[in-house]
């Protein structure tokens, strides 16, 4: 009996999927240049041909692949609109961090790598940089709100401190103190700490 249109955009988008998920995995241990449709077809457990139906080269796959890591990012931005509490989400901030980099390591080996690699970093600028246009604004009306004296500059201090942690996290897992760290930001960004810089 053959397939309904229904069951076959079914298995379209499930074989969809798992390139995707496959092409997150290699390009996060291989890198963009290292990575190959090959590499990722056997990740996903397709034909190199296949793949190639989908997507119509390395270079779309790894824009497809970053598109869905931007809906990651809208993550982040929820956090920020969660409280009226400007030190809750601060908190919750630093935390959904942490916790989004202990939980998705391949999702931060990517971003990292595609951002350092200009090949794909003016597409993660156009992905990420939507964010981040969102992301530092709403920081620095935190910072404001709480009458930091350069509030845009904390904005960008605590934003490049989130960025720095997974890449440093990344390079010696099994050393990194990532719940220490996790500690200190806590208390850096705390309501007592944040007093001394009005």
């Amino acid at each position: 009996m053959p397939r309904t249109p229904v069951q076959n955009l079914e298995i379209r988008e499930k074989t969809k999927k798992q390139i995707l998920n496959a092409g997150l995995k290699v390009f996060a241990v291989k890198g963009y240049h290292g990575a190959s449709i090959s590499d990722i077809a056997a990740e996903a457990g397709v034909s190199k041909g296949l793949a190639y139906n989908y997507f119509k080269s390395k270079k779309e796959l790894a824009e497809a692949v970053l598109m869905n890591l931007g809906d990651a990012w809208a993550q982040f931005e929820q956090l920020l609109s969660i409280s009226d509490d400007p030190y809750v989400v601060l908190e919750l901030l630093i935390r959904g961090t942490i916790k989004q980099v202990k939980e998705n390591q391949e999702f931060w080996r990517l971003y990292v790598s595609f951002v350092t690699q200009l090949e794909m970093a003016h597409v993660a600028k156009k992905i990420f940089g939507d964010v981040l246009d969102i992301f530092i604004p709403k920081l620095t009306k935190i910072f404001r709100k709480i009458g930091v004296k350069n509030p845009k500059a904390e904005a960008y201090i605590l934003g490049a401190i989130l960025d720095g942690v997974p890449v440093d996290y990344l390079i010696d897992i099994e050393n990194y103190p990532i719940d220490v760290v996790e500690r200190q930001l806590v208390r850096k960004y705390s309501r007592e700490e944040l007093e001394k810089l009005k």
